[in-house]
């Protein structure tokens, strides 16, 4: 395989990891979206079951909760999709390169 070609090798190898890594990010956000939107139907449905400031301050921190799970869980989600974005890419590199060293040194 000649230089060229293992370069527009790695090159597709790299858009196609970035397109699967952006494809992911967008669904982590697209899913956080509507569990965003679903937890503030059932906050709003439960308002009316409220009985007094302490159930109004439990239900808030039950809310508050949910939300900071769902922010924490995302923010994991994506961090591990940016790893496993990084850890191929390295792996692309160390191939395409690797192989170009051999072939040099068979070369010479």
């Amino acid at each position: 395989m000649s230089i060229i070609e293992k370069q527009a090798e790695l090159g597709r190898t790299l858009f196609q990891i970035n397109v699967n890594t952006l494809r992911g990010l967008f669904e982590v956000q697209r899913d956080n979206v509507e569990k965003y939107l679903e937890l503030n139907r059932s906050y709003a449905g439960n308002l009316s079951g409220v009985d007094g400031i302490g159930g109004f301050v439990a239900l808030q921190r039950d809310y508050n909760e949910s939300i900071w799970n769902g922010i924490r869980d995302a923010a994991q989600t994506g961090t591990d999709l940016v790893k496993e974005a990084v850890e191929e890419t390295g792996q692309a590199y160390q191939a395409a390169y690797s192989q170009q060293d051999e072939t040099d040194a068979v070369e010479e």
